[in-house]
């Protein structure tokens, strides 16, 4: 069975997450307090594989707990979960009436029940108490309306008096008990026996016919009622367990024996005795026994040879299975730690059972609990999976909250690498709100939990909400995605803003069509979003080797930042920042549209705005560079906000349409731009 949607309810401060669904690999990212934790807890109680029920006074929503815990048996998590062709057929040989089940739903309770229906519904339907009731009423109006053939009177009237006792203890048996009950198969047996009982003879047979083919119909409701229930209870054995792990869910690296003795038998499901518990599980070693030992091999104490051999042969056994388990989770762990390679030693020595850590970049042996806290972490959780995902756990789904919590972004990226292998085996689902937990080719993953506005836990995967929190780790993820596209390129030129990019790969491509100069191939234009930006993302890419030409504006803040590149990043090398006011001898403080004669911009301008007049007065001429004299003569004319964006996407339209309207002497002067840049980039 396969996990593919789930929901809550009535749990801590989740009214109702609705249907959500789920991968192989499933993201949930939220801030903190949106109710991660509680979506995972309540749901790894579908079916835990830590045996943790749920306790309605601690989880049942607070503010409705005294009004209304009590008035039924509230639904907690709900699975629906497809079934492969083993398990359909399974279900068929159970029940033949559920061929044709593709999915189940299972929905666990507060008082630990669990309800199970099938998609699609069978076309039988079980037979209710009630049911049977109404039908043991009409099976007795009918007996008594029954007349008997000449000289058979008081044979029918034994055979009524024998059918109606049965039928009036049947029918107690309903009245006390649910009306809904599924009513068993053994009392209408009993009623078909019955009938069969009283219907030796001919005209017996004959006489209770209808009364017999009723009681058959209800016999075969009640047949498939059992085999229904048979198959909701292989259902339910077969229910994929859920192993919830949380960051405080750590092993101690010196465990005290005779105190965990005592933790074990006095709360098993307690978080750190789980995991330790599973740790000796992993070990083969039996903790009541080692603690015993320790309590016999007490320094001095004096013992006979026999009882001394027994004790050092016991030693001797576990130091061996304590050698070859510390291993065992050697070689395990570096299959997927990445971080360092990392050694184990597991040791007992009285008392205590240690847990020693090495590793490749340093052989000292340190404790556990003074390694790193993602490390920590992952020891613990991979413990507890090699236990837990065994056996009768065996593709279990992991429900994982906050992995990689307290470890770098990078590791943090590798992680759910892992995280994606793990889930070929076993469906894996993560909280987390680090963008660095989140693969942005893959958002088809992530599921967004938020708080509504009534304080109420929601979860939503189709539209992001309002909350800027909550996104957050989503954007930030793809922003930093965005970032690391920028390092695929070797070479790169960095311009301004968008409307320079948009500009300059319109050139670009049309001039490639036309066979004229056109910027060289392994080239890649990065706008920077602004002048202030250009400086961190130009170190950011030399800092990775990407070799970086810079085209800036010839104003005073570009040629200012232009020095100051050249200067602190390129060495001295004058050639690698270029100035657009270079190419425009008569414009020195020229921008990438001032290539471009001032009325083909102004017609731009009215295109995009929809203006039919549009020129410049005296007084604006004499202002430098063609968007400065836009934005005066709008501010002038009262016509609101100007936005280059919107005339540079009109040029770039005319542009990549070969229009008329561009001036060949201006494709001259790109194809010189690019002839230039090409020059700056160092190398062939």
């Amino acid at each position: 069975m396969k996990l593919v949607a789930f929901r809550v309810q009535n749990y801590k401060k989740i009214q109702d997450t609705g249907w959500v669904s789920v991968r192989d690999l499933t993201c949930f990212v939220g801030k903190n307090e949106a109710g991660k934790s509680a979506l995972f807890r309540g749901l790894s109680k579908l079916n835990p594989s830590d045996g943790e029920r749920y306790d309605g006074l601690k989880e049942f929503p607070r503010r409705r707990y005294t009004d209304e815990f009590q008035k039924q048996d509230w639904p907690v998590a709900s699975g629906r979960f497809e079934l492969d062709d083993i398990d359909r057929k399974k279900l068929a040989e159970i029940c033949s009436a559920l061929a044709d089940v593709k999915q189940v739903t299972c929905t666990r309770h507060y008082s630990w029940e669990l309800s199970v229906e099938f998609e699609p519904a069978p076309p039988t339907s079980v037979l209710t108490r009630t049911e049977f009731k109404t039908a043991i009423g009409e099976i007795r109006q009918t007996l008594s309306d029954l007349t008997a053939p000449e000289g058979k009177g008081d044979a029918l009237g034994a055979i009524k008096n024998t059918l109606l006792q049965t039928l009036y203890q049947l029918e107690n048996q309903q009245s006390s008990t649910r009306p809904d009950e599924v009513v068993p198969k053994a009392e209408v047996e009993r009623l078909v026996h019955t009938i069969a009982t009283q219907s030796n003879e001919q005209w017996q047979k004959k006489l209770l016919q209808d009364i017999s083919k009723k009681a058959q119909s209800l016999l075969e409701r009640a047949s498939f009622g059992y085999e229904l229930a048979q198959a909701k209870q292989w259902v339910e054995n077969n229910l994929p367990k859920f192993i919830y792990f949380d960051r405080y869910d750590v092993i101690d690296s010196a465990v005290h024996l005779p105190t965990f003795v005592q933790q074990l038998n006095q709360n098993p499901t307690a978080p750190r005795v789980r995991t330790t518990r599973c740790l000796f599980e992993h070990v083969g070693l039996d903790v009541e026994e080692l603690a015993a030992l320790g309590k016999k091999h007490q320094p001095g104490q004096q013992m006979d040879s026999q009882t001394i051999e027994k004790i050092r042969r016991y030693v001797d056994e576990r130091a061996i299975k304590l050698s070859s388990a510390s291993n065992a989770m050697t070689t395990k762990f570096q299959d997927w730690w990445e971080q360092r390679r990392h050694k184990f030693r597991y040791q007992a020595d009285g008392d205590f059972f240690r847990i020693w850590v090495s590793d490749d970049l340093d052989p000292s042996e340190i404790e556990l609990d003074q390694r790193s806290l993602g490390m920590q972490y992952f020891f613990s959780f991979f413990t507890v999976f090699l236990v837990e995902a065994k056996g009768a756990h065996q593709k279990a789904i992991l429900l994982l909250d906050e992995p990689g919590l307290h470890m770098h972004g990078t590791a943090q990226a590798k992680v759910v690498k892992f995280l994606e292998k793990l889930s070929q085996e076993n469906q894996t689902m993560y909280t987390t709100h680090s963008p660095f937990m989140i693969d942005a080719d893959h958002l088809e993953r992530v599921r967004i939990v938020y708080e509504a506005e009534d304080g109420t836990t929601k979860v939503s995967e189709d539209i992001w909400p309002r909350d800027k929190d909550a996104l957050f780790p989503l954007q930030a993820g793809l922003g930093y995605q965005l970032v690391q596209s920028l390092f695929i390129s070797k070479r790169q030129l960095i311009v301004e803003g968008i409307t320079d990019y948009w500009i300059l790969k319109a050139f670009d491509q049309l001039l490639r069509q036309r066979g004229e100069s056109a910027l060289r191939d392994d080239v890649v234009i990065v706008p920077s979003a602004g002048l202030s930006k250009l400086f961190p993302l130009a170190s950011m890419l030399i800092g990775h080797d990407v070799e970086v030409v810079a085209l800036l504006d010839g104003d005073e803040p570009g040629r200012k930042e232009g020095k100051k590149l050249t200067e602190n990043l390129f060495a001295g090398e004058t050639g690698r920042c270029l100035f657009i006011g270079d190419f425009l001898p008569e414009k020195p403080y020229a921008e990438l549209e001032d290539i471009f004669p001032e009325e083909v911009y102004l017609e731009a301008v009215r295109e995009a705005y929809n203006i039919d007049q549009l020129t410049f007065d005296e007084d604006i001429e004499t202002t430098d560079g063609v968007v400065n004299k836009v934005k005066a003569l709008f501010e002038y004319k009262g016509l609101g906000r100007f936005e280059k964006w919107r005339p540079a996407a009109v040029l770039r339209d005319w542009i990549m349409d070969g229009s008329e309207k561009i001036p060949t002497d201006v494709f001259r002067i790109a194809s010189n731009l690019f002839e230039e840049i090409n020059r700056a980039f160092l190398n062939p």
